[in-house]
């Protein structure tokens, strides 16, 4: 699958099967259940501060924030349910855990990633 550039606009067909990719089956199923209800969004990578010096800072490869943390957070929090704190808390954990896992950064740094950017 291609994944968006920064600056690329995301239409709801495009973000089921951003959806796909990321195995974010409860997505999918809220979003073809309403899907008026969403509107075509711009992605910015990971906000904030350009994808690559935040690669520069945390000592791990940008891409990998942007696209195997940031990507996947954002569908979340776009398709998430309004007002549903537990699964903006859960989806926050995931977050935290990806940035140490998939993106290789440490412990410490991804706690501030989460303040700063979840």
């Amino acid at each position: 699958m291609k994944l968006p550039e920064i600056g690329d606009i995301i239409t709801i067909k495009e973000a089921l099967e951003l959806c796909r990719y990321f195995g974010l089956d409860y997505l999918i199923e809220r979003i073809e259940s309403d899907p008026e209800r969403y509107k075509d969004w711009k992605f910015d990578g990971c906000s904030g501060l350009p994808d690559e010096v935040i690669g520069f800072f945390t000592g791990c490869d940008w891409k990998d924030i942007t696209y195997k943390c940031c990507l996947p957070h954002d569908l979340c929090y776009g398709y998430g349910e309004p007002g549903n704190d537990i699964e903006r808390k859960r989806v926050d954990i995931k977050f935290y855990s990806d940035l140490m896992t998939r993106a290789g950064m440490k412990k410490w740094c991804a706690l501030a990633f989460l303040q700063g950017f979840g």
